[in-house]
């Protein structure tokens, strides 16, 4: 999910990337945000908006399943919140990669530090990104920035 932060301004792209999973197990949606949490009224109509409709559309969909998730809880799972604005997005990409039942992975400073590496690693090897023309010539006015 992205939560935008100033929805009302058009030029403030700002928001916060947050993780939704649907546990049919244990009946239950997850919620896993490394910076907010059940106490933060934004955040959760936010992630109420999205689960009902979400709702709705399975029951529009799946009205006949043996599996309904109409009844089912939003938990807000407890995670190590970051400590700047920046770094949800890794932490959410983090918990869809490795979350397992309810162990949620431990995503600390050093973590953001290498998955940083790694993604820009994979995304500078693509050979999509690197058969374009002006691909050099992005990099380095990007490292000019910084």
């Amino acid at each position: 999910m992205f939560q935008e932060f100033a929805p009302q301004d058009p030029h403030d792209k700002c928001g916060h990337h947050y993780a939704i999973f649907l546990d049919l197990k244990n009946q239950r949606f997850e919620v896993l945000s490394s910076m907010r949490s059940e106490d933060d009224a934004d955040h959760t109509t936010h992630t109420e908006f999205f689960i009902e409709n979400l709702k709705e559309t399975w029951n529009r969909h799946y009205e006949n399943s043996r599996v309904q998730i109409g009844h089912f809880p939003i938990d807000y799972v407890a995670t190590t919140k970051q400590g700047n604005r920046q770094d949800c997005g890794l932490h959410m990409l983090e918990y869809l990669a490795k979350l397992e039942g309810r162990r949620v992975p431990v995503v600390t400073a050093a973590t953001i530090i290498e998955l940083r590496k790694i993604y820009a690693w994979n995304w500078l090897m693509n050979e999509d990104f690197n058969t374009r023309a002006n691909a050099r010539d992005f990099i380095e006015e990007a490292v000019k920035k910084h």
